[in-house]
């Protein structure tokens, strides 16, 4: 949705859903506050400095605000809303934000992994329940790719792209954009699956990859990967909304900030497969 239409009365009612889920009994003191200034504001410079938002020098090519509303068993879940893929178009979105690095010889890595499936469950829902109220959320994002697949075809590529990402609908989206340009695209929805689609079909021209994702995340793969020697070379593109120390993946081929427009995205896919 179109900046300009995403008004106050649209900001209220996704809000409003996602604390339906998300504190069934009553939110808490300090998002009550927040939500209050939220209903209190009438210009939209007063809500904009309610979200977090990248900051000027940062020069980023879609923006990214985040309100951080929490759940009743999970503080830090935030209320996403993002320019992605299409440049001024704006969608809803929760982040769960729960990357921690939790290994299993920690104490309390049984309870992380489960309270991390609550989290994933509730932001499903919280879409889910956008979406049936005619919000902008990432099933129209998918709908907008399919079409825009239509009619930016581009240059003919050839290739085979795994594309890796839990995020199911702008997956099936960015596919059918690389598939209009004569890529075979192979799409994956959780880092788990990787090693065993690698094993059946051999290695791809490029993976695409996401940093975050709930069961194995990028850098497990890429520690997988990396430790089979059959797929040692395998040329991986990763993807993160999130702020990493690039040490600890050292052997991708590029990396990419989220959100970013597509055309970025189909200029490093380009380069990466006329590299290989």
């Amino acid at each position: 949705m179109r900046l300009r239409r995403l008004g106050k009365d649209l900001l209220e009612q996704a809000v409003d859903l996602y604390l339906k889920e998300a504190w069934p009994d009553g939110e808490s003191e300090t998002v009550h506050h927040l939500v209050t200034q939220l209903h209190e504001a009438d210009r939209l410079m007063q809500l904009r400095t309610l979200f977090d938002a990248p900051l000027a020098k940062e020069h980023v090519p879609c923006h990214r605000y985040t309100l951080r509303l929490g759940n009743h068993r999970y503080p830090f879940m935030k209320f996403v809303v993002q320019e992605y893929l299409v440049a001024g178009e704006y969608f809803f979105s929760v982040d769960t934000h729960d990357e921690l690095k939790v290994t299993p010889d920690m104490p309390d890595y049984e309870g992380w992994c489960e309270l991390r499936r609550f989290n994933r469950e509730l932001k499903g829902r919280i879409e889910s329940v956008w979406a049936q109220a005619g919000l902008p959320t990432h099933e129209d994002l998918r709908e907008i790719m399919e079409d825009l697949a239509a009619h930016e075809a581009g240059a003919p590529q050839t290739g085979r792209i795994l594309l890796v990402d839990d995020e199911d609908e702008v997956a099936r989206g960015l596919a059918a954009l690389f598939r209009a340009r004569g890529l075979e695209v192979e799409l994956a929805f959780d880092g788990r699956e990787v090693l065993p689609r690698l094993e059946q079909m051999g290695p791809f021209d490029l993976i695409v990859l996401d940093f975050c994702m709930p069961q194995m995340s990028g850098e497990e793969v890429i520690a997988q990967l990396r430790a089979d020697e059959r797929f040692q070379t395998q040329p991986v593109l990763l993807a993160t909304a999130s702020d990493i120390d690039l040490a600890r993946v050292p052997t991708c081929a590029a990396y990419l900030r989220k959100p970013y427009p597509r055309e970025l995205l189909i200029r490093m896919v380009d380069q990466l497969l006329a590299d290989d």
